[in-house]
Parts: structure tokens; sequence; C-alpha cells
């Protein structure tokens, strides 16, 4: 949900226009029947820098059915923290493109990002940001199917 407020609304109530887009969404400022500026939360900033900053690998299971997914580790995101300068936007954006590229899953995700997995999924529902959740084709569904009978079986 999107609030839009005045200019003046913002000055009298930042405090409160603040903890509004923080708990809700984005808040919009406008003057004179113009659309100025938008304030929001800052995970939901990173999520939406990271996805915008991807480049899907196309040797990575998404884009490559075929291949194992790499994973991620918090001592390899930590290795390379340094390297990054101590940005953590970089940091984000390593490990919401290995999220998309399907080298890790959702709930790894969100525990590399410190929140739980239904936040992250909420955020990225609200965002409309991609979720990657189970089989991608009718063609994987049935290779997990095999999988799970097999494992049944055994």
């Amino acid at each position: 949900m999107t609030i839009l407020i005045s200019r003046t609304d913002l000055a009298r109530n930042t405090r409160k226009v603040i903890e509004d887009a923080r708990r809700t969404g984005p808040v919009v400022v406008g003057s004179y029947g113009e659309q100025q500026a938008a304030l929001m939360d800052i995970v939901d900033f990173r999520l939406l820098k990271a996805v915008a900053a991807w480049q899907p690998d196309p040797e990575a299971p998404f884009s490559n059915p075929e291949a194992v997914p790499a994973g991620l580790t918090l001592e390899e995101v930590e290795r390379e923290s340094p390297a990054m300068g101590r940005d953590v936007q970089v940091m984000w954006n390593r490990i919401m493109g290995e999220y998309l590229d399907g080298n890790i899953s959702l709930g790894r995700a969100a525990v590399l990002l410190s929140m739980s997995r239904f936040e992250l999924q909420d955020r990225l529902n609200r965002l409309d940001l991609p979720i990657r959740l189970g089989p991608q084709t009718i063609e994987e569904a049935r290779q997990e199917f095999e999988v799970l009978k097999a494992l049944r079986l055994k």
C-alpha cells in the first residue's frame, strides 16, 4: 500500500511518516498534485537495488536446468565482505543474485539476510519481485517426483 502525503505533512510528522514507510510500504510526498519523492524502508530499498543489479548467470540452475545449485555460505559472504569494501548493498546483491539464479533457496537467502523466510517472501510479494518456490516447469516437477519415489522405495 502506498501512502500519499504533502510536504507539509512530512515536515510536521517526520517520525510518523518514517514509521509508516517502515511498516506499511512506500510513502510518496507530493506538492500541488505532483509526486516529488518516495520514502521507503531500507530493506525494501536494498531488495529493489539488488534485483535491479542482477545479471542472470547462464550457467546457473535458473537458466540451465542441468546445473546443480552451487549454494552460498555465511562464511563465503563474510570472506568476500572486505573485498567488497564492506558495502552492505554489494552483499545484498550477491545474496539475492544467488537466489535469483537458483543457487540458494528463499529460506537460505533469508537466513543470509538475517530475516525469516516469511518476511523475505512477504517483502518480495509486496514489491512484485520474483519468488522462486518449487519447480519452474512440468519436467522439473516430474524429475522431483521421480527422486521422491526412488527415496520412498529405499
